[in-house]
């Protein structure tokens, strides 16, 4: 007689749900294996489980389960990064609303598409820095020509490492500045937080489907170009979702929704020129502290007694 260690696993596990199930009431046919409340759906009606659950096996984890949870038509992070690319505003409204169950958490559509990007972006490392680098001073001249150079080829080489790091460094603080001109719609701090990351992971992926044509060809002009682009998307994209946000303030018109959605998007380049000025001037005396003879060096000043000679 063979024993079938899942159907006693499932049977132990019923029967633990069912010592804590609500309500004290004698144990149901069809019980939660979670919490033990009766099924009476596709759902526990207590805590969600699904109803239809099984054990798990390596063959229904690779071909069911990730997929499933990633790739799922109707939700997941396909859906969701779909959803953003068509109708950015309308599902970002739709989500602070509550209509969350199709949609992918926006910390964690941010997350796992800044590590895919970042993954894809480690295969094209040298070439990309080659190409941002090319028209970069080489250091010749005088010492301050170059200390700037190696502070813009170490700013240079981070970003490349860490592509997508200025950008969930100063989420805050582009939250910050989206909310004083999103406030007007009824929108609080934390919700433009979680909109900013829907937005930040949306544009990764754009900005990475730019680089990517020019990566793949190789051409180091062409690189230049693509890198200096991405500016592009990232204006038209916030100013369409922020347009699309302010909607909920019906008292807006159109041209002072868009005027605002402008001036977030100003603002929030501007925030992201500054965090570039800032690091710059941190690897700056970082790279001073290191190599002392980058210092620029001027010239003895001359006493009275030698100027009147």
């Amino acid at each position: 007689m063979s024993f079938d260690y899942s159907s006693q696993l499932t049977a132990v596990v019923a029967a633990e749900a069912l010592e804590s199930a609500p309500g004290g009431g004698p144990p149901a046919q069809h019980a939660c294996l979670d919490c033990g409340a009766a099924l009476s759906d596709r759902f526990c009606a207590h805590c969600g489980q699904p109803a239809d659950t099984h054990r798990i096996t390596l063959k229904h984890l690779l071909l069911h389960d990730l997929p499933h949870s990633v790739w799922h038509v109707d939700k997941g992070l396909a859906f969701t990064f779909w959803q953003l690319l068509t109708r950015p505003g309308l599902t970002i409204r739709g989500y602070l609303a509550g209509q969350r169950t199709r949609q992918f958490r926006p910390v964690s559509y941010l997350l796992l598409l800044v590590g895919l990007s970042a993954l894809v972006m480690s295969a094209f490392q040298v070439d990309l820095q080659q190409a941002m680098l090319s028209s970069q001073p080489t250091g010749a001249g005088s010492p301050s020509q170059g200390l700037m150079a190696v502070a813009v080829e170490r700013y240079v080489a981070l970003g490349i490492k860490h592509p997508s790091l200025m950008q969930l460094v100063i989420l805050p603080l582009n939250a910050l500045v989206a909310w004083l001109l999103l406030r007007r719609a009824g929108y609080n701090y934390a919700e433009v937080l979680l909109a900013n990351a829907f937005i930040v992971g949306t544009l990764t992926v754009l900005n990475l489907a730019i680089l990517l044509p020019a990566l793949l060809v190789g051409n180091l002009a062409f690189l230049q170009v693509a890198s200096q682009l991405i500016f592009i998307p990232t204006l038209g994209y916030t100013l369409w979702v922020n347009a699309q946000l302010l909607r909920a303030a019906p008292a807006l018109t159109a041209a002072r929704r868009y005027g605002r959605a402008l001036g977030i998007s100003l603002l929030q380049i501007g925030v992201l020129l500054l965090a570039i000025v800032v690091c710059v001037a941190v690897l700056t005396v970082q790279i001073l502290r290191e190599r002392p003879d980058l210092r620029p060096h001027t010239a003895p000043k001359k006493s009275p007694t030698a100027a009147l000679r």
